[in-house]
């Protein structure tokens, strides 16, 4: 049973380790994970098939002003009747006799060409290719602002990837300074001057270091697949931030009452949630001419033409000389009433306040967005000012505690609290700085625009 679980041990390893090296690495940068995900985010795609239908539903409604015809016919009959049994005077004999008709055998040919229908007037069509002009522009409006969330999602999730590595830099550094320490202490336990309970503390603060460690790989691979599905990549692919440069506090472009002022103006949510209270508007226009408006038409009955049987086709001119008929005329219809319709003016009508009201909760919304934006770049700015005073006061404090223990006089365990002190320091400078460029990222995309000044 043992060897057969160390079989199964082996042979999953080795899938494991194969599966590791089948990754795909690929080294990018922000613009370039942002470029790939615009060409193959799902979103980005199911955007585009849901604007070409928006397209042809103009389309319908609009083709719907254009002459409409029936299609083309030509048609030639043949009908027999059997003879009848009868009775006839023989004139010779006076007598009456039974006998059978003739065939009787009749039919002919016709050609005809469908009416022709054009609305004059439709008040009700018209409101109506609004109304999908309207929702086209709404669908365009999503369309711009799935963009926009697409990208802010991968620029948040690479942003996460570099805190994730640059933690794990940090822990590595801390798991190292406590080997070290270990080693110390270990050696200084051996020849007398350092206590057991010293060397205990120094193991423990190494294993929790490296569970920490462990933890801190895991959260990189998550954050590589992350961004992998955000860019619209397999599982497959591993990507490798190409850029490494220094973090600098960039300060949005705007103040707060301007950056609300001009999102409520301008970005695409509010604009999508605007053309769809607007179709629905049309929409109750259209249902309210329909039922109160006339629709005026004109209409060309079908020309036809025939022949009997027993007539002779002279050429083409004959369609345009006997035995043809057609008829021109112009209809005005007006609805007297109509429960159907008069509910649906009801319904459409809700439609259209329930689209005002939604209209509003999504601007209330965006306000509130931007103004916890503003809220959180500001803490995390405050925070990373106090984190590098923080880092710089924790590093003279750990030299400082590292002589005095090396001198002997301070304890092993101010030190250990010194060391401890210097890299929560720099865990939270870590956090704080890539917090403030994701905030700064969702401020770009609660705004529509990228507001974020010179550097």
């Amino acid at each position: 049973m043992m060897r057969f679980a160390g079989c199964f041990l082996f042979v999953l390893s080795v899938v494991l380790v194969s599966q590791t090296q089948a990754q795909t690495k690929m080294k990018l940068t922000l613009d370039e994970c942002i470029q790939t995900a615009l060409s193959n985010n799902a979103t980005i795609e199911q955007d585009k098939y849901s604007v070409a239908i928006a397209e042809t539903n103009v389309d319908n409604v609009r083709n719907q002003f254009l002459p409409n015809s029936s299609a083309v016919s030509w048609s030639m009959s043949r009908s027999v009747q059997g003879p009848r049994e009868g009775s006839v005077l023989d004139p010779t004999t006076g007598a009456l006799v039974q006998t059978l008709g003739e065939d009787r055998v009749s039919g002919g040919q016709s050609f005809g060409i469908g009416g022709l229908s054009i609305p004059i007037y439709d008040g009700g069509l018209i409101a109506s290719l609004a109304a999908q002009k309207k929702s086209l522009q709404s669908t365009q409006m999503t369309q711009i602002g799935n963009r926009g969330d697409v990208i802010f999602s991968v620029k948040q999730r690479y942003y996460q990837l570099l805190q994730a590595m640059e933690l794990l830099e940090v822990q590595q550094e801390r798991v190292g300074v406590s080997e070290e320490s270990l080693r110390r202490s270990e050696t200084l336990y051996e020849i007398g001057s350092a206590a057991i309970l010293q060397v205990a503390n120094a193991r423990s603060t190494l294993a929790n270091a490296k569970v920490a460690l462990i933890r801190l790989e895991n959260s990189v691979l998550i954050s590589r697949s992350n961004l992998a599905f955000a860019m619209g990549l397999g599982t497959d692919v591993d990507v490798v931030p190409a850029e490494d440069e220094a973090f600098v506090l960039r300060q949005p472009k705007y103040k707060y009452e301007q950056a609300v002022t001009f999102a409520l103006d301008e970005h695409p949510d509010i604009l999508a949630s605007k053309y769809n209270m607007l179709a629905s508007k049309d929409n109750y226009r259209a249902t309210k001419y329909d039922l109160y408006h006339p629709t005026v038409g004109l209409r060309a009955s079908g020309y036809n033409w025939s022949i009997g049987q027993d007539e002779n086709f002279g050429g083409v001119e004959d369609l345009f000389l006997k035995n043809y008929s057609y008829s021109v005329s112009v209809s005005v219809s007006m609805t007297l009433f109509n429960f159907n319709t008069t509910n649906n003016l009801k319904r459409q009508k809700l439609q259209y306040l329930r689209s005002q009201e939604a209209l509003d909760q999504t601007k209330r919304i965006k306000a509130v967005a931007i103004k916890q934006a503003y809220l959180n770049l500001e803490q995390y700015r405050r925070s990373i000012e106090a984190n590098e005073i923080a880092v710089q006061a924790s590093e003279e404090n750990f030299k400082l505690e590292e002589e005095r223990y090396n001198f002997g006089g301070g304890t092993f365990l101010q030190r250990l609290d010194a060391q401890r002190q210097l890299f929560e320091a720099r865990n939270n400078l870590v956090q704080a700085q890539y917090n403030y460029l994701i905030e700064v990222a969702r401020l770009e995309n609660e705004l529509g625009i990228s507001p974020v000044g010179e550097e």
